[in-house]
């Protein structure tokens, strides 16, 4: 068997991690980098390009480059290089395998398993994506493990009594906040919340439009829309986002921006912290709501919080940190490695997970509802359409729970059970899994019939919906990872696989 590898497969940023005498370490390139950018493009000459040369290539050829493909998991998103197709999970399966092929060079080993992270407040939908594509990359998925979790595992105590750590996760595109029980070598989330559309990415794009703003008050000329200067400005406001991190004041240059007649316009400005973090604050405020929704899933209020941990890189801006300490009031505030602690923790459950001695167990929770939609009796009256939860947000995984239901008409012959996960009351406001039948149910009176739906939630994430007509044993069950909930078939994945190998033989 090859070695068991952590991987965060980050927006913004991925990092591969494996264990060495039970501490984990970040694998580096050739060159020495830990971090592999989440690029992917084709080069003009038809070759592929992952991380750092994808990301030069970015700003000359955006239409030959992809970026922040994270975002679009779990979606039916597509973009084409080189005249071929590529979903969310194939463009995330490049950067996997890009890392595969990282590791087994550095420890000149076969790797093939891997514990893979994602956001704790990511779907259904985006978790199975985030496995496909570590399957289409080539490695047996042994967990899909929470962000904010994975990082949780990495920070020692240093005792044996408990502390409740809040977890603070804002990378390049998602957002994650996870109040953290700590007992020893136990580790058990008690809430989660977040935002899967929040993060560095958003930061940039405001301070793209500053710069967009600053060159139309300069110049009296409108920035062209073209994707690659669009392209250009959006990296100059990263590269400005990052110094600002470390000065107070920055300068952007982009020269020959623009051409208007034969002269050619430059955008040169001065960027001040103060700007920038006027422009993110009502984000941030957003991540400040999200930590109060955790603590009163936890029930808990900022006292009962030990210390929080800031994770993600886009914690290395001040105003953060800053931010999270007036709002935690008293709580002491760290920091530890937050680009590399998430992939460090996966390499620690994936130990675990293989067998090897590493001294912590985990416990982890479902960040969303899980129910069905049904006919709830209201003071208007029976309302079809209202959404039952059967696992609640935040409950301990694996975990399995059921509940029974009536049928809601004389004669009623099919059951259909709509399964959905989320919040919102009305079914339909949530986010959809999937939905079966059960049929050929014997005529009785509304109500005479009962049917028990049985709801398990495995380590993984994957849902298994069985409903029982408890008369006659009438059954059917729905697998939430099947084709219907848009999971690849065995042929689409085996010929993703192939073609991403064929594509990587394009490499020099």
């Amino acid at each position: 068997m090859g070695q068991v590898v952590g991987i965060d497969l980050g927006t913004t940023n991925s990092v591969i991690a494996t264990l060495d005498e039970g501490q984990p370490w970040a694998i580096p390139d050739d060159e020495g980098d830990l971090l592999l950018p989440s690029f992917v493009g084709i080069s003009d000459g038809g070759e592929l390009l992952v991380g750092q040369a994808a990301r030069r290539q970015y700003a000359a050829a955006p239409d030959r480059t992809v970026k922040s493909i994270k975002r679009q998991m779990g979606t039916d998103f597509t973009v084409t290089l080189n005249d071929r197709t590529y979903n969310p999970q194939e463009v995330s399966a490049i950067i996997l395998r890009s890392l595969k092929q990282r590791a087994e060079t550095m420890l000149e080993t076969e790797v093939t398993q891997a514990v893979i992270t994602v956001p704790a407040y990511f779907t259904d939908a985006q978790r199975q994506a985030t496995k496909e594509a570590g399957e289409i990359a080539g490695f047996e998925v042994l967990q899909i493990l929470n962000e904010p979790t994975a990082a949780a595992l990495v920070f020692d105590v240093g005792t044996e009594d408990t502390e409740n750590v809040l977890v603070y996760d804002l990378g390049g595109g998602t957002f994650d906040v996870s109040i953290v029980e700590i007992t020893g070598d136990v580790t058990e989330v008690l809430a989660s919340h977040g935002n899967n559309r929040l993060g560095g990415d958003d930061f940039d794009r405001q301070l793209q439009r500053h710069l967009a703003d600053k060159f139309l008050q300069t110049h009296g000329v409108e920035v062209p829309t073209d994707p690659a200067t669009q392209a250009r400005l959006l990296l100059a406001a990263e590269q400005a986002k990052i110094d600002l991190s470390e000065k107070a004041f920055t300068t952007v240059r982009e020269p020959f921006l623009v051409s208007k007649g034969e002269t050619a316009l430059h955008l040169e400005t001065e960027i001040a912290r103060e700007d920038f973090e006027n422009l993110i604050k009502p984000l941030l405020k957003e991540t400040l709501d999200a930590i109060d929704r955790a603590l009163e899933d936890a029930d808990m209020t900022p006292e009962d919080i030990d210390r929080a941990i800031l994770v993600g890189g886009s914690t290395r801006i001040p105003l953060v940190q800053h931010l999270v300490e007036e709002h935690l009031l008293g709580t002491p505030v760290n920091s530890f490695e937050p680009d590399l602690c998430v992939g460090l923790g996966a390499a620690l459950q994936a130990g675990v997970l293989s067998g090897e001695e590493v001294d912590t167990i985990l416990v982890d929770v479902t960040p969303h509802s899980l129910g069905i939609a049904v006919v709830m009796d209201t003071p208007m009256g029976p309302m079809p359409g209202m959404f039952s939860s059967i696992i609640p947000r935040n409950s301990v995984i694996p975990t399995s729970r059921s509940e029974v239901y009536h049928t809601s008409f004389d004669g009623q012959d099919v059951v259909e059970v709509e399964v959905f996960q989320g919040e919102n009351p009305i079914a339909r406001e949530n986010v959809p899994l999937g939905a079966f039948k059960i049929e050929g149910l014997p005529p009785k009176p509304a109500g005479a019939l009962e049917v028990e739906v049985h709801f398990d939630f495995d380590i993984n994430g994957i849902l298994t919906v069985t409903a029982t007509e408890k008369g006659k044993g009438q059954q059917n069950s729905l697998v939430v990872n099947d084709a219907a909930t848009g999971r690849m078939s065995s042929h689409d994945l085996n010929q993703a696989r192939e073609d991403i190998i064929s594509l990587f033989r394009t490499q020099k």
